[in-house]
């Protein structure tokens, strides 16, 4: 079935209008911790799941390999994240160095505002649902 050829119907326009409304929303509240959305979101995956290769952790974001080099060069140079080559392979570990586990920390209260500002902007139900649209499955909430 085809759809009317407005701009306003788009989906992807409307995923890229939102998403770009999101990242404001977690940026300015992370802002004080010196992290994007981006960023604090490579910072979580590592907490959770490293040490991960620089493909597995591209993969799980969803990210061209040029965009996930360019997000983790600042938190590289900062100490935060750190690559190790295992003795057994070719790709590099990816991991949270002790500095990056404590930016982590301080940060994640802010992105807890940023989650709280968002389901007050939308409600809670509709925000749950919208990510669980958006990931295709439910988290088990």
């Amino acid at each position: 079935m085809a759809t009317s050829n407005r701009p306003y119907l788009c989906y992807a326009l409307a995923a890229r209008k939102s998403a770009r409304h999101l990242s404001r929303l977690y940026d300015s509240h992370l802002a004080p911790a010196g992290l994007s959305v981006s960023q604090y979101s490579i910072l979580a995956l590592l907490q959770k799941y490293a040490p991960l290769k620089f493909d597995e952790l591209a993969d799980i974001m969803t990210m061209e390999r040029t965009t996930l080099v360019r997000a983790l060069k600042p938190l590289l140079a900062a100490g935060w994240v750190v690559t190790e080559r295992p003795d057994n392979g070719r790709a590099f570990d990816i991991t949270l160095s002790p500095s990056g586990l404590e930016k982590f920390a301080e940060a994640t209260p802010l992105w807890a505002k940023a989650q709280a500002a968002f389901e007050n902007e939308v409600g809670r139900d509709r925000a749950i649902r919208f990510r669980d649209g958006i990931l295709g499955f439910k988290l088990g909430e």
